[in-house]
């Protein structure tokens, strides 16, 4: 996620070819990183969430 993102900031891209074997499979966008790094960030406040409480 990290590399896709800065990647697209770096070259202003919106899209990014997802491709195998030569072959398009799909396009991954802005916005699919976004909510992608938001869940990560989500999931790494839950575990902090759950140390502090001692769970």
């Amino acid at each position: 996620v990290d590399t896709c993102m800065n990647l697209m900031t770096d070259r202003h891209l919106r899209h990014l070819p997802v491709v195998e074997d030569g072959q398009l499979l799909g396009l991954l966008s802005i916005g699919d990183l976004v909510k992608a790094a938001i869940a990560e960030q989500a999931e790494l406040i839950q575990q902090l969430e759950q140390y502090i409480r001692g769970d």
